[in-house]
C-alpha cells in the first residue's frame, strides 16, 4: 500500500514562501492498492491529487464536515472527468444527513456548481456500503474523537499493513486506552499536531492537540511511524524546523506535502 499525503495544514491553506517546505494545504490523505483509490479528506490538498482511472471506484472517507476538509473537493479536474465511480462517505453521520451537509455545502449560496446533482458518478453513501464494497482489497474501521461537532479517526488495513489517522482531536487522558487499541500493530499514525503544549493552555476547547503529545502517545503505543499533521497555519516552514527540537523520538516526524510511504 502505498501512502500518500497531499494536504498537511489546519484550519486554513496557507500560500507564501514561508511554507513552501512543508507545505499549505489543507487535510488531503491517499492510500493506493493495486485495485482502490482511497482518500481521507478533501481539503485543499485534494486539488491536485490524480484520481487514477486504472482503479476501479475512488473512495473518499470524510472525518468531519469543517471547511479545511472538504473545501477542494469540487476543484479537482478529474473529478468531472472520471471514468469510474467516486464513493464519498463518513463514517459521523448516516447517508441521509452526509448527503445534507454535502449538498448544502455545494449549494450555489456557497458554490456556483452542485456537484452532488450534476455529475452522476459522484454518489454518496452510508459507512456501512461504502466499507462493504472495500473489504476485498481493504479494511476501515473508525473511532470517534473529542472535536467541536465530532469528527471520527479511520484506519485503513491491508494485508496487515496497518494506517491510522488521527485528526481533529483533542486528546484527552480518557481517550488513552482506546486510541491505544485502535492504533495496534499500526505501521503508521497521522496525528493532530496543531498546538504545542504552551499553545494548549489557552485553546482548550478548539478540538486539537500537541505536538508533545505526538510523541508521549508515540511511546506508549506500538505504532512504527508517527507522523505529525494539521500544522497551525501561522506555523511556517523555519517555526517547524526549530521545532524538530522538542521531539527526541525517532519514530516521530513532522509531514509535508508530496511525503510517501510504501507500507
Amino acid at each position: 500500500m502505498k501512502f500518500t499525503i497531499h494536504g498537511v495544514r489546519g484550519s486554513v491553506p496557507t500560500p507564501g514562501i514561508e511554507f513552501v517546505k512543508y507545505g499549505g494545504n489543507t487535510s488531503c490523505f491517499e492510500s493506493e492498492t493495486c485495485e482502490s483509490q482511497i482518500f481521507c479528506d478533501a481539503g485543499t490538498g485534494f486539488r491536485s491529487a490524480k484520481l487514477l482511472r486504472d482503479k476501479k471506484n475512488v473512495w473518499v472517507f470524510l472525518t468531519h464536515f469543517h471547511h479545511d476538509h472538504i473545501q477542494g473537493f469540487p476543484f479537482n479536474h478529474g473529478l468531472f472527468s472520471a471514468g469510474q465511480q467516486i464513493s464519498v462517505s463518513s463514517a459521523l453521520h448516516d447517508k441521509k444527513t452526509t448527503s445534507a451537509i454535502l449538498t448544502r455545502c455545494f449549494s450555489d449560496h456557497f458554490f456556483p456548481i452542485n456537484i452532488f446533482a450534476s455529475l452522476n458518478h459522484l454518489l454518496v453513501e452510508s459507512f456501512e456500503v461504502a466499507t462493504d464494497g472495500l473489504k476485498k482489497d481493504v479494511d476501515v474501521s473508525f473511532t470517534d474523537l473529542d472535536h467541536p461537532g465530532g469528527a471520527v479517526g479511520y484506519s485503513f488495513v491491508k494485508e496487515n499493513k496497518k494506517v491510522v489517522i488521527l485528526l481533529d482531536n483533542e486528546f484527552q487522558e480518557s481517550q488513552l486506552d482506546k486510541l491505544l487499541e485502535f492504533c495496534k500493530d499500526g505501521d503508521l499514525l497521522i496525528w493532530d499536531g496543531m498546538f504545542t503544549e504552551d499553545e494548549l493552555l489557552n485553546k482548550r476547547g478548539w478540538g486539537h492537540s500537541s505536538i508533545e503529545q505526538a510523541e508521549k502517545f508515540t511511546e506508549l503505543s506500538d505504532v512504527k511511524k508517527t507522523v505529525i499533521c494539521h500544522h497551525a497555519p501561522y506555523r511556517s516552514d523555519e517555526d517547524i524546523d526549530s521545532l524538530k527540537s522538542r521531539i527526541s523520538s525517532d519514530r516521530v516526524s513532522f509531514g509535508c506535502e508530496k511525503m510517501s510511504f510504501y507500507i
